[in-house]
């Protein structure tokens, strides 16, 4: 950098500084500290000396031993403080750790891990998780992060707090608990507790739309109707492709399947009704492929007995005693068989 150079980014320093006082970013006391850490700055030589190899050499292992014992760090907090699963530190050495993986995928259950989490000086904020990063998630738009974000709050939004706890809202399964379950009261309108959902799953245990068809017999257009069920829907879990799963609660497709069908004998009765329709089905099926079968094997004889009627039925050989051949003319001794009706003969090598 030459004179000229250093003289221009000095003026651009001063123009900038005197721009923040004029507008009252900083004050002057404030301006005067940088002018003094730029003049200090300014008289340090810009060229060092180089570095000798050894002292290169023992930076690098040292900062070689730093990086080793942060993995060795990380390697235990996402292991845990289990003595059978931590690593022999003898023996480390030895086998190559960085290929070592836990064998419980923590992703499933683990929200933030704070062993693999990055500090970048703004909060700890985990940078892979950010839509539209350098390092984030590029398949994702902004709009589906906003999307995603407004469902996940959707179900745990929080609300105004009553004006006195004997207002609060009390389950109407126990009628003690204020603690209403918040995927049943935001999205099935039900006022029930945890422990009472955890409690009565017969109740209050969510159904899925093939498990609604089946065991309750409710139909496509019953299932879709909104004005007659409050639905849950959540990506399918199967594959991120398929339709989102919609589920139900048990209690709200029950009341609605007596209603249909007469109270739970008539529901029981729709139940024998169609057991009976099936076994009836598989009966007429099977009876169907036994007329097919019988047709089958009677057309198979009569064209046999048509076979037989113009060339005669199949001829079966019938040989006589063998009798001595001679020997052939490799020097083998040969028998000789005929048979009594077409008069065919055989040779056989005694061995």
């Amino acid at each position: 950098m030459n004179a000229e150079q250093k003289a221009r980014i000095e003026a651009n320093r001063r123009r900038a500084l005197e721009k923040l006082k004029s507008r009252g970013i900083i004050r002057d006391d404030q301006a005067k500290k940088i002018e003094s850490r730029n003049s200090l700055r300014l008289k340090r030589p810009l060229e060092q000396t180089p570095l000798p190899d050894s002292a290169i050499a023992e930076n690098r292992a040292k900062a070689m031993r730093l990086y080793t014992h942060h993995q060795q760090n990380l390697r235990d907090a996402s292991l845990g403080a289990n003595p059978s699963v931590e690593l022999d530190r003898a023996t480390s050495h030895k086998r190559p750790l960085d290929k070592i993986r836990p064998t419980v995928r923590k992703q499933d259950y683990i929200e933030y891990d704070l062993a693999t989490m990055k500090n970048s000086h703004g909060g700890f904020i985990n940078v892979d998780d950010q839509p539209n990063t350098e390092n984030g998630n590029q398949n994702q738009s902004f709009e589906d992060w906003k999307k995603a974000q407004r469902e996940r709050r959707a179900l745990y939004e929080d609300t105004e707090p009553p004006e006195h706890p004997s207002l609060a809202p009390r389950c109407t399964e126990c009628e003690i608990n204020t603690e209403l379950d918040p995927l049943l009261h935001d999205v099935f309108k039900l006022q029930v507790c945890k422990a009472c959902v955890k409690g009565h799953p017969e109740k209050f245990s969510l159904l899925t739309k093939t498990e609604c068809k089946e065991d309750y017999f409710l139909t496509d257009p019953e299932l879709n109707d909104t004005a007659l069920f409050h639905r849950f829907e959540k990506p399918n879990p199967h594959s991120g492709t398929f339709a989102r799963m919609q589920l139900f609660v048990r209690c709200q497709v029950e009341a609605f399947a007596y209603q249909k069908w007469g109270g739970e004998e008539g529901l029981d009765g729709e139940w024998q009704k169609r057991e009976e329709g099936k076994a009836q089905r598989r009966e007429k099926k099977y009876k169907e492929k036994m007329k097919e079968m019988r047709i089958k094997t009677r057309a198979q004889e009569y064209t046999k007995k048509l076979l037989d009627r113009k060339h005669g039925k199949e001829h079966v050989h019938e040989f006589s005693a063998a009798i001595d051949g001679g020997v052939n003319e490799e020097g083998l001794h040969i028998l000789k068989r005929r048979c009594i009706g077409c008069g065919l003969e055989t040779q056989e090598i005694m061995l």
